[in-house]
């Protein structure tokens, strides 16, 4: 019992290294006032920091290789005290995610950051130009184009999970807005709570502070479908 609590408490902490606690958004659109929100909340009971980010699902092509990936806009500043981004990052530096790098062709590429096992997949390392391609492109006399754009690996991360090393990658919150022609809107706050046990008291907490037309979902919830398989198995070996 006591190997299975130590691996849960592993896989907890790989989880909650690449997620937050906390995340709140709303019921089909984007957050247009996440600055008035992580204003709203900030100080609240057990709140410790929060984030904005964006999330899209693309295709990363080094011109060898295609991946289907999912990208999160960040922002680099407020970022590192709610997820541990700057912990895994074994190449590079976080900074340079809002910078524009120089390109072997004299122009300018915005930054991207990496999973170790997606570098190995398109044989790609740092300082290599990326295309990140959306399936959702503008539609043309000749059918719908998708939208594409090059950017410049600044970064590469390993969190010891080897669905997020291969399907993840962080550009700014500035370029993700400028990529999918987005207004100053996040797809949602995440934050991150003083104790992860009493998440929930403090999700009411945060619901009731701004307002029951934003969605507030902890941790707990929305890694269910794996907790319940834990719990089970930890319940039968105590059985047996």
């Amino acid at each position: 019992l006591g190997v299975m609590t130590g691996f849960t408490d592993d896989l907890r902490e790989k989880i909650l290294g690449t997620n937050s606690h906390l995340v709140i958004s709303k019921f089909g659109a984007n957050l247009n006032d996440y600055r008035q929100v992580m204003e709203k909340i900030r100080g609240g009971p057990g709140v410790a920091a929060s984030t904005p980010f964006i999330l899209f699902q693309g295709m990363l092509s080094s011109g060898t290789n295609v991946s289907g990936v999912v990208l999160r806009g960040i922002d680099a500043a407020t970022a590192p005290a709610v997820i541990r981004i700057q912990e895994t990052l074994v190449e590079g530096r976080l900074d340079q995610l809002e910078k524009e790098q120089p390109s072997s062709d004299g122009s300018k590429l915005p930054g991207i950051i990496i999973g170790k096992e997606l570098s190995k997949l398109l044989g790609v390392g740092l300082g290599e130009p990326l295309t990140v391609i959306s399936p959702s492109g503008l539609i043309t006399p000749s059918g719908l184009m998708p939208r594409w754009k090059k950017f410049f690996v600044v970064g590469i991360f390993e969190s010891g999970m080897y669905e997020y090393d291969t399907t993840l990658a962080y550009i700014s919150m500035k370029n993700a807005q400028s990529f999918l022609k987005m207004a100053d809107e996040a797809t949602g706050v995440e934050v991150k709570v003083s104790d992860i046990y009493q998440v929930k008291t403090f999700a009411d907490a945060i619901r009731n502070k701004i307002g029951l037309s934003y969605l507030v979902r902890d941790w707990m919830e929305m890694h269910r479908n794996l907790y319940s398989a834990l719990k089970l198995e930890k319940t039968a070996m105590f059985i047996i």
